[in-house]
């Protein structure tokens, strides 16, 4: 039986796992490109409580070879409203030194916090830490001058985790990361943010991580941005130009703010589009 705050889904001979890591409230300020008072319709439409919450996911992937996370949450900068990856992942029967690798889709604080506890050690001391070349350099760098507070604290948090973990990392570059897994380039929600795709057998899933963060609003409103994009109109065109190619191929999707246990298929709707969840099973 799968315990609570896991998914287990088989994709050929690997077993992905969501791992719920947290879930936190936001403002109908978040969204960007949008009218609030659409913005406001769409989430009433969508019968969730308000204010709005957000869905924080982790992805465990396990090939038989290698266990693999495909980021790592919050960690140390969820305050109260968790982080339960490393109760999750105790849950499965695993120590954080049973990561051998670390995929990281892009360089915000909700997808590397887990790489450091309170006092900046690392969590996962075995795993290799595979970033995306562009996200390395940009987030690694100096702070533009013109960078508001939030990317302030962002850029600030990046340099904490990379000060902590930095020799366990490694630039990935090109798309071919490792046997049944590529890099997927979705630029615009940051400079190199990326997806992956995992494949095996007959069976294949695209982590598309932030193309959406209030599913709600993005889906039948795939214009709407949010206001922690670093480039919104490359953003908004990069989730236009993936939500058509997933419902065009009917792939499955997996996403780091879908709400858990973020798996499921993009359907065109009129002028936009639905999510479809993927339907639970109690065994794998």
């Amino acid at each position: 039986m799968q315990p609570a705050n896991v998914h287990q889904l088989r994709i050929g001979d690997f077993i992905l796992t969501t791992l719920l890591d947290a879930q936190m409230e936001a403002s109908f300020a978040l969204p960007q490109n949008i009218d609030e008072d659409e913005a406001r319709r769409l989430h009433a439409e969508s019968r969730r409580p308000t204010p709005p919450r957000i869905t924080f996911n982790v992805y465990l992937l396990e090939t038989g070879q290698q266990k693999i996370l495909i980021d790592t949450g919050l960690g140390g900068l969820a305050g109260d409203a968790g982080p339960y990856l490393l109760d999750n992942l105790k849950a499965l029967g695993l120590a954080p030194a049973d990561i051998d690798t670390v995929l990281i889709t892009h360089v915000h604080p909700d997808h590397v916090g887990g790489l450091i506890d309170a006092e900046d050690n690392p969590v996962f001391p075995q795993a290799t830490v595979l970033v995306p070349g562009g996200e390395l350099d940009y987030w690694g760098g100096e702070i533009p001058d013109d960078a508001s507070e939030a990317q302030q604290r962002q850029f600030q948090a990046a340099h904490r985790v990379i000060a902590a973990v930095g020799s366990q990392m490694q630039h990935l570059e090109g798309t071919e990361v490792l046997p049944g897994i590529t890099r997927v380039p979705l630029p615009g929600h940051t400079p190199d943010h990326s997806g992956y795709r995992v494949e095996s057998g007959h069976d294949r899933i695209l982590l598309w991580t932030d193309i959406v963060h209030m599913p709600q609003i993005q889906f039948p409103c795939p214009d709407a941005g949010v206001a922690f994009d670093t480039d919104v109109a490359q953003a908004r065109e990069t989730r236009k130009a993936i939500m058509a190619e997933l419902a065009e191929s009917q792939e499955l999707v997996g996403g780091h703010h879908l709400d858990f246990p973020g798996i499921g298929y993009v359907v065109t709707d009129g002028e936009g589009y639905r999510f479809l969840p993927h339907v639970w099973q109690p065994t794998v």
